[in-house]
């Protein structure tokens, strides 16, 4: 399993070779496609993918994945609608020649339409991930957390829901009155857990998240903690809310992410007795893609 894979976001651009299934090189920049103008992306993964340098074969199939395949990317590839089969992730996608001298694919992302939910990327991660976790529940965590469903035994994808607790903890603490004249933010157990019980206590007596967010700022305001802890506190409430969310509780959920993201999710559920799994999002991806190539080989 020999090729090119580009995980293309709104935020960044990500370059992987991939020699005999396992990561050769890496590149990568802030180049997400969110960042350029729509007209340049074909011009941008020219000059990233080059930059992988003797990694970089003209010979290799390159295959996108990600914000790529959006109305903002290099080409709309569309989506896949729920309920679908696993084996529906595995295809190569839609071709784009003209582009590269390479073979060149973009996958389609995954949707479902009742409920007016979309996912781009995080569906190559539940591939993998099908293979390297036993679970049923999955949850790719991040800026838009992709909570999906499976039927193992229909082999099908049935649920998805996206709960977005990281742009919300970003948009609160950047650009709203809770995060303002905020001093250097510290990272603390003890009060990301205080924030996980505050979630807790929230839910079980029904209060109103918009107001709960707010009292963030009151807490550090009024002394319940240093403002110092506020970023901490906040992280610890809004990975609650999102855990008592999305959790069956009566089975465990592979968490997928990076590494750091993964430690909050965890700690966050043991606190809150919800079973857990975890898996690295960049092993999930690249076992997803192997997938996609192995019958190449």
């Amino acid at each position: 399993m020999n090729y090119i894979a580009v995980d293309w976001g709104t935020s960044n651009f990500r370059a992987i070779r991939v020699t005999d299934g396992q990561i050769a090189a890496i590149v990568q920049s802030d180049q997400g496609v969110g960042r350029c103008q729509r007209e340049m992306l074909p011009l941008i993964l020219q000059q990233q993918i080059t930059r992988l340098g003797d990694d970089y074969n003209q010979q290799l199939p390159v295959i996108l994945c990600g914000m790529a395949g959006s109305n903002i990317g290099i080409y709309d590839a569309g989506y896949q609608s729920l309920p679908l089969a696993f084996s529906a992730l595995q295809d190569k996608g839609i071709p784009l020649p003209g582009i590269l001298p390479n073979p060149l694919t973009i996958k389609a992302g995954i949707s479902s339409v009742a409920e007016w939910e979309v996912c781009r990327g995080e569906e190559m991660q539940l591939l993998g991930a099908l293979y390297l976790s036993d679970a049923r529940v999955f949850s790719a965590v991040g800026t838009h957390s992709k909570w999906l469903t499976v039927d193992r035994d229909r082999q099908q994808i049935t649920t998805l829901c996206t709960l977005m607790s990281g742009e919300l903890y970003s948009l609160l603490l950047n650009h709203s009155v809770v995060g303002k004249g905020l001093p250097p933010q510290t990272f603390s157990r003890e009060h990301f857990l205080t924030g996980v019980d505050s979630a807790a206590l929230a839910k079980a007596e029904q209060r109103d998240l918009m107001t709960e967010l707010f009292r963030c700022r009151g807490r550090y305001i009024l002394g319940q903690f240093d403002a110092a802890y506020a970023a901490c506190w906040l992280s610890g409430f809004l990975t609650a809310h999102e855990l008592l969310t999305g959790h069956p509780r009566q089975q465990s959920v592979c968490f997928i992410g990076a590494s750091s993201l993964l430690e909050h999710y965890q700690l966050a559920s043991h606190h809150l007795g919800l079973p857990c799994t975890t898996l690295l999002a960049e092993e999930a991806l690249i076992a997803g893609l192997n997938k996609v190539f192995e019958h190449d080989v």
